[in-house]
């Protein structure tokens, strides 16, 4: 008898998608409180509408990352917080003031990103008809876990449409 139960990377992305979601809800609901205790900063309106807006885009980003995503949307996802946490370091660099906000909020996007690209190292070898079914992938985890050319091979495609849209 065969079991139609969801693969670990499956249930490795719902925690971490979980997890995005309670940061955003909380960025959108206390960015005051976060911005204050977290990141020890003066709060003004900029600080709190720049939190609202972020704390939007990782709930969005939760929810197309959901359960079982395209390689793509993860590769999507590796990118957008790659390119989050090189903008902290740039606030970092010019902004005295907000430097040590700008230092953990990059080490909290690379954090994310990590995740991201862990999510989709073990996603991009499986089969997308195994993951419609919930089967995950036909290869055993041991042999997909740690296939960086297959995540890579994702995002280099997608650098590529990109570039020839633009062009």
């Amino acid at each position: 008898m065969t079991t139609n139960r969801p693969s670990r990377p499956a249930r490795t992305r719902s925690w971490t998608e979980l997890a995005r979601a309670a940061w955003g809800a909380a960025l959108l609901a206390r960015p005051h409180e976060l911005l204050r205790h977290v990141h020890h900063v003066a709060v003004d309106h900029r600080s709190i509408v720049v939190a609202r807006a972020l704390g939007a885009r990782h709930l969005a980003q939760a929810a197309l990352s959901g359960l079982r995503p395209r390689p793509e949307v993860l590769a999507v996802g590796v990118l957008v917080d790659a390119v989050h946490a090189s903008t902290a370091l740039g606030l970092a660099a010019v902004d005295r003031n907000r430097a040590r906000a700008g230092l953990l909020d990059a080490a909290i996007a690379a954090a994310w990103s990590a995740a991201g690209m862990r999510d989709l190292m073990r996603n991009a070898a499986c089969s997308p008809e195994r993951r419609s079914r919930g089967g995950g992938s036909a290869r055993p985890a041991s042999s997909r876990a740690g296939r960086p050319e297959a995540a890579h091979a994702v995002l280099r495609r997608i650098v590529a449409h990109r570039g020839s849209r633009s062009a």
